[in-house]
């Protein structure tokens, strides 16, 4: 929040200097500082009314290297600093100004999207689909919506013909099942903020075992990153507390689909099995 401030006090030391052009950024910026952390420059550009390469100059008037790194600051003082009543009284106020909620929120997830598969290294991502064809059993793990994830990854890979099984904490603990592991298996973890420490702390006991783990993460920060083989980093910006869901549902959808295409006698065989059983009149409905 104080990084929210210290930028809204510097905009207000340089606004009687400011140009007309700069001035409208100014005033778009003083009226919607929460929101920056969802527009992407195009929108920004759009609604003050002036050109992108303004933003981006004004941003750089505020000591930024453009726009995307003013951006990033403020999602992280938002993050970090707010709590999740406090994300939801702004963003209410904001939803005030008679703002369009569904293209706001897609937009978001667009540009989430693009950023992560710009900033996404190919070599781990190609190491991570090599890792889940030559893993003998594949365990995958997380907590809260990272178990929804976690399920969702299982479904996928079974669907395929992959080994693959969610572990549950509801019995035991991370630590205590991943010590049954061995060096030909593989953990994949989902550790989104806030993280989880029985996450962190499962996955950090399976880097001592020698155990391959692929993480799916969001920030460069994120603890999970340095017990992984295999990081994939995802943006999750949300207004609400939550992660979005879009970008990370992408990357899944991918790295199947890349799977697929590896191994297509694997594919193939999978899809003629789920052919026969969605014909199967007992269990699926046909109008």
């Amino acid at each position: 929040m104080q990084e929210i401030k210290n930028i809204k006090n510097l905009i207000d030391e340089i606004l009687p200097s400011l140009p007309t052009n700069q001035r409208k950024v100014a005033d778009f910026f003083l009226d919607n500082m929460h929101l920056l952390a969802l527009l992407p420059i195009k929108e920004v550009a759009y609604q003050a009314d002036v050109s992108q390469a303004s933003i981006v100059r004004f941003a750089q008037l505020l000591g930024f290297r453009g726009y995307k790194e003013l951006k990033q600051q403020i999602s992280t003082s938002l993050r970090t600093q707010l709590s999740p009543t406090e994300q939801f009284q702004y963003a209410a106020a904001e939803k005030s100004k008679k703002i369009d909620t569904l293209k706001l929120i897609s937009k978001s997830v667009v540009q989430n999207i693009e950023e992560t598969v710009r900033s996404l290294d190919s070599k781990v991502f190609s190491s991570a689909i090599d890792r889940i064809m030559h893993a003998k059993q594949i365990y995958c793990l997380g907590l809260e919506l990272s178990a929804q994830l976690a399920q969702l990854m299982t479904f996928m890979l079974r669907l395929y013909g992959y080994n693959a099984q969610t572990l549950s904490a509801n019995f035991m603990h991370f630590r205590e099942q991943i010590a049954f592991l061995s060096p030909s298996d593989l953990v994949i973890a989902f550790s989104f903020s806030p993280y989880s420490r029985e996450t962190v702390e499962a996955v950090s006991h399976a880097h001592v075992l020698r155990i391959p783990i692929i993480a799916f993460t969001d920030k460069k920060t994120s603890p999970i990153r340095e017990h992984a083989d295999d990081c994939i980093e995802i943006q999750t910006d949300n207004i609400m507390f939550s992660n979005s869901l879009g970008p990370i549902a992408v990357i899944l959808n991918a790295i199947v689909t890349e799977l697929n295409f590896r191994d297509k006698n694997r594919t193939l065989f999978a899809l003629r099995n789920i052919e026969d059983s969605i014909r199967d009149e007992r269990y699926y409905l046909y109008r």
